[in-house]
């Protein structure tokens, strides 16, 4: 069964560019909460940096290349290298810009 969920999610990974420096984390509350910070960007910081050392987030650089879906709950989260660090990282998927891939269409 975990084998033919792997497969249903590997035929719909797109991959996506950051578009601006953010982050992924375990789980859509903090990314929800991180969002809410953000226009305070000393705030914003010291959160993800400390979420960061907790190994609850990471940082993804401008222009980063990730696989990603969107997230069936809310389309607002990117659930990004599930298949590098299972069970991945939710994103901000307005951070992110898919990649065109030759061959596909």
């Amino acid at each position: 069964m975990h084998t033919l969920f792997a497969l249903l999610v590997s035929a719909f990974q797109i991959l996506y560019a950051a578009q601006v420096s953010t982050f992924g984390c375990t789980s859509r509350a903090e990314v929800a909460e991180l969002q809410k910070l953000r226009p305070d960007q000393e705030a914003f910081e010291k959160l993800l940096y400390r979420q960061v050392v907790y190994g609850q987030c990471i940082t993804i650089g401008q222009g980063a290349v990730v696989d990603g879906t969107l997230d069936p709950a809310d389309s607002t989260v990117l659930r990004i290298n599930a298949q590098r660090d299972p069970p991945g990282y939710m994103a901000p998927s307005g951070d992110f810009k898919p990649v065109k891939q030759e061959g596909r269409h």
